[in-house]
C-alpha cells in the first residue's frame, strides 16, 4: 500500500487505497487478514512538503490466549506522516523525540516515487491491539467469544525437597552434642591442689 508522489500537488488531496493483507507481509504477520483499507488526506503545507493523515482499518485473525481458537476482531488505527524531498537517494525515515507515537516523518531522495504505508500500519496494530487477547469469562467460567469452558489447570503439590549438597549439614546437625568432659572448674591451674 503506496502513496504515489506525483499524485501530490498544490491542492490537498484524499486517496482511497486498498490491499489484500497477503501482499503486506509485515501486516500479515501481525495478523491481519482480507482486505485492508485506508483513507489519506494529504495537505500541502509548503514547496514538496505534505502533510498526510489516515485512517486505515481491516480484520486482524488472533489467537485466543483462553480457548487457543482463533478470533476474527476488525480493527482501526490512525496515523500522520509528515512528507518532505531531499537531495541524496533513497528513502530516510526520520525520528523526532517530540512527535507522538502515531506520527511518522519521511524524506524522498529523487528516484523514489512512491511512499509504503506497510510498516506505518503495523506498528499502528502492534501498538494499539492486543495480539493475543485473552478474553473475560462469564458467570460460569465460559469465555465470552467462543462460549467454551475455560480449561482448569491443576496444580501440582509442591514438596520440599532438600537440595543434596546440604544433606551432610543436615546430618551434622543431627548429630547428639558430646557432653563436656569432666575436670576441673576452667581457670584453675593444674597440678595445685586447693588446701
Amino acid at each position: 500500500m503506496n502513496i504515489a508522489f506525483d499524485t501530490l500537488g498544490k491542492e490537498p488531496v484524499e486517496l482511497d487505497l486498498e490491499a489484500n493483507a497477503s501482499e503486506l507481509p509485515e501486516l500479515l504477520e501481525s495478523g491481519a487478514i482480507g482486505k485492508v483499507h485506508a483513507h489519506v488526506d494529504v495537505t500541502p503545507l509548503a514547496e514538496e512538503i505534505y502533510l498526510a493523515r489516515g485512517e486505515v482499518r481491516g480484520i486482524l485473525s488472533l489467537d485466543c490466549g483462553r480457548c487457543l481458537d482463533k478470533l476474527d476482531q476488525p480493527f482501526e488505527t490512525q496515523f500522520n506522516l509528515l512528507i518532505g524531498k531531499r537531495k541524496e537517494k533513497g528513502l530516510d525515515w526520520l525520528e523526532d523525540e517530540d512527535q507522538g507515537i502515531e506520527d511518522y516523518q519521511v524524506k524522498l531522495g529523487p528516484d523514489v516515487f512512491d511512499i509504503p504505508l506497510d510498516h506505518i500500519i503495523a506498528e499502528q496494530v502492534i501498538l494499539n491491539y492486543n495480539l493475543h487477547p485473552l478474553p473475560d469469562l462469564d458467570a460460569q467460567n465460559n469465555c465470552v467469544k467462543c462460549g467454551r469452558p475455560a480449561p482448569v489447570i491443576k496444580e501440582k503439590k509442591k514438596t520440599d525437597r532438600v537440595d543434596p549438597r546440604w544433606a551432610m549439614l543436615k546430618a551434622l546437625k543431627e548429630i547428639p552434642a558430646k557432653p563436656a568432659p569432666k575436670g576441673k572448674v576452667s581457670g584453675e591451674k593444674r597440678g595445685k591442689s586447693e588446701s
